[in-house]
């Protein structure tokens, strides 16, 4: 995909998770600085489908340590669209773009 579309695509996801989660104050800004990924693999949550697999997305980075203390980068989080939350995924099961 050329790069102008992969920014689109970027702010495309940044708007609309925004747009979900709008009336609820804690995530004001919270997804300007989560980034675009690409997903290897479908990941299902108890909710249903959160991700197909080869589907964009939006990450950052899993604070998975101790407060203060960088991330191990085994983990990262993804926004799903469909289930309106966070999800953890490790970060092998994801492509950064």
């Amino acid at each position: 995909m050329p790069s102008a579309d992969l920014t689109t695509t970027l702010r495309h996801l940044q708007d609309t998770a925004a747009a979900q989660v709008k009336h609820l104050r804690q995530y004001a800004e919270r997804f300007a600085n989560y980034q675009l990924v690409k997903l290897k693999i479908e990941v299902r949550t108890k909710t249903g489908l959160a991700f197909a697999r080869g589907e964009y997305a939006i990450g950052t980075p899993l604070r998975d340590e101790l407060p203060g203390l960088p991330s191990s980068g085994r983990f990262i989080t993804i926004w799903s669209r469909r289930v309106r939350e966070d999800i953890n995924v490790r970060a092998t099961e994801v492509e950064w773009l």
